[in-house]
């Protein structure tokens, strides 16, 4: 699926144009129901990508001499 491969603020942008398309009415039945199924995947996207980068922040943490340092995260684990 392409959405995979999309930034946040790229998926965020088309859920909210199907969101506008789909609340103005301007589009069929059979239209909303396809372009809902896009939005809910589009969502588990950007549902993704918030909850790696909230794992990354975790992981920073202070040295014992008060400096901030990140530490290697591994998505692979977490899923």
């Amino acid at each position: 699926m392409a959405d995979e491969k999309l930034s946040f603020e790229d998926a965020l942008a088309k859920l909210e144009a199907i969101v506008r398309d789909v609340e103005e009415g301007k589009i069929g039945l059979e239209d909303s129901i396809r372009r809902y199924e896009d939005g809910v995947k589009l969502l588990k996207r950007c549902r993704s990508i918030l909850s790696q980068a909230e794992m990354k922040i975790q992981k920073l943490q202070a040295t014992a001499e008060g400096e901030v340092r990140a530490e290697p995260f591994d998505s692979q684990q977490q899923q």
